[in-house]
């Protein structure tokens, strides 16, 4: 193994960047759109938004929410540098933005399974064959080194809904230099932090083949909350095919790590650092050496209702932990060969389900899939994120109901949009309902969940919903077409329902049975028309 401080060496480097005055400085949120080539291409509107995103990175000031369209976004600028060499171009940013992409411009809304695509593949030309140890990835000779590079972020930033791709780390002979510190090509292939703290949600990092270290993504001295995240395809000759986190304190949930690959650390690396890692996926995975799904050294992860499944490596197919100290809860290893690999280490937690790990209590074995279809992972649509992904608990698994929830995090980023960000995690990684009544189930799926709704969802319906005092729910307001309000607890559950006649002025709809509490009343008719209101009933 090769010792870290041996190719991280830390330089400072003064580097002075003028910024243009911009009609942005002023502006909260600006977009881009890789298609909209008709307007002004300012960032006002989707119809005069950026065409490149670097560009917008680097027009936006600190605090500016960026939204992105679907569609494909490729490198233009090499960070500090004037180097010619297209292969060192990479998105970059050095200040606490909020970069959500996945948008639909015409309805302004994220659609999470039509991802933006940030592309290292300049070509269009890779090809990706198989998976596990068959995984192939070729003709990415001329991908960029690195997809996306932050620097000196807090965890006010925020990276959501980007499918990552194509990054491809294989010179160790030259630095990037960004805004006065300095980025290493010879680590962080996909995405490379510096002191920095992003929160990216959402995102798919694909495609990627490095030959040193961090091809999906790297993190340096960086805290960042990666969120409904997948990397896959991502090959490191050396740490971290998916991640390399290298000090800081990474926080990431709903996240899939498939299909990466590195000597050290196929999906993730960790050095010097303690992540956070609560509802995501580790597939086939592969190290050449160690730590299939993740590789820890002097780190202390925090693992809470994840998914090892598949992943391949000579010494820990899940995890291998090296002078590390993982704390693991609510999580489930099957088909990694060795679950879990020790050297100086523990791995402790509660709650937890394993193929092959019994070093320490707190795991229970498992002797057959606890998955609904672990041969097909991302399900008939081949899609992450969606309800038939095969990685959840099928009907009979033992997983169901079998997790901890006091071990759920806190809903700091807000998930369901509800505005409550002191309630337990309320998703799972497909955003479906994450508690059953008072239980939560072993791994990254909850089975048999529905969606949590959100009660932004408002149009231009005028209606007044309250309750009274007597367990009852009076709709107030003209319906235009027949109406059916529909009242869900707070887990998703559909606990009331009457439906209204056309031109109705004032109803009512009889809660008696509903237990105090808080309770989303959700009205649709045939026009469409949608409004959603959270109420008390008392």
């Amino acid at each position: 193994m090769m010792n870290i401080t041996n190719y991280k060496i830390l330089k400072t480097l003064a580097v002075s960047i003028f910024m243009g005055c911009s009609v942005l400085n002023t502006q909260a949120q600006i977009y881009v759109d890789a298609s909209a080539t008709k307007g002004a291409n300012d960032g006002r509107s989707w119809n005069d938004a950026f065409t490149d995103l670097q560009r917008a990175l680097d027009t936006a000031p600190e605090g500016t929410e960026i939204h992105v369209a679907s569609g494909t976004y490729k490198p233009t600028k090499i960070p500090g540098s004037s180097i010619d060499d297209d292969r060192k171009k990479a998105f970059h940013f050095n200040k606490d933005l909020v970069l959500k992409g996945s948008y639909n411009p015409v309805t302004s809304k994220q659609v999470f399974t039509n991802p933006s695509i940030l592309s290292g593949d300049f070509n269009d030309d890779d090809v990706i064959t198989g998976s596990g140890s068959m995984l192939s990835i070729t003709r990415n000779s001329e991908n960029a080194h690195h997809v996306l590079i932050t620097q000196g972020l807090t965890s006010a930033a925020v990276i959501e809904g980007f499918y990552i791709t194509g990054g491809f780390a294989n010179d160790n002979n030259s630095d990037i230099f960004y805004s006065g510190k300095v980025f290493y090509n010879d680590a962080g292939a996909g995405m490379h932090h510096i002191a920095s703290s992003p929160s990216i949600v959402n995102t798919v990092i694909s495609g990627n083949a490095a030959d040193f270290s961090g091809a999906g993504m790297y993190n340096d001295a960086s805290s960042p909350s990666i969120i409904n995240t997948v990397f896959s395809g991502n090959i490191a000759d050396y740490d971290g095919g998916g991640m390399y986190n290298f000090f800081g304190s990474p926080s990431i949930v709903n996240t899939v790590f498939s299909g990466n690959v590195a000597d050290y650390g196929g999906g993730m690396y960790n050095a010097n650092t303690s992540p956070s890692i609560v509802n995501t996926l580790f597939n086939e995975n592969t190290a050449i050496d160690s730590g299939g799904g993740i590789f820890n050294i002097s780190s202390s992860s925090n693992i809470v209702n994840s998914t090892f499944s598949g992943n391949i490596a000579n010494f820990g197919g899940g995890i291998h932990n090296s002078s590390a100290s993982p704390t693991i809860y609510n999580t489930v290893f099957y088909g990694n060969g060795s679950d879990i690999d020790n050297s100086k280490s523990t791995a402790t937690g509660e709650h937890n389900f394993s193929e092959h790990y019994a070093e320490e209590s707190g795991y229970t074995a498992l002797t057959t899939t606890p998955f609904l279809n672990s041969a097909n992972p991302k399900g008939a649509d081949g899609i992450w994120f969606t309800t038939d992904d095969g990685l959840q608990p099928s009907a009979s698994s033992p997983l169901i109901n079998a997790g901890d929830t006091k071990r759920l995090p806190l809903d700091t980023k807000d998930l369901d949009k509800d505005s409550n960000i002191t309630e337990a995690i309320p998703v799972d990684i497909t955003r479906r309902s994450r508690i059953a009544g008072t239980s939560v189930d072993v791994g990254a799926y909850e089975h048999g969940s529905t969606v949590v709704l959100s009660v932004k969802e408002i149009d231009s319906n005028k209606l007044d919903i309250y309750s009274t005092g007597f367990k009852t729910l009076v709709i107030h307001g003209v319906f235009n077409a027949k109406t059916t309000a529909n009242v869900y607890s707070l887990q998703g559950k559909l606990v009331a329902s009457k439906t209204f006649n056309k031109f109705s002025t004032s109803n009512s709809l009889d809660v008696s049975t509903l237990s105090t509490g808080i309770y989303i009343v959700k009205m649709y008719n045939a026009k469409h028309q949608v409004h959603t209101k959270k109420l008390f009933i008392q």
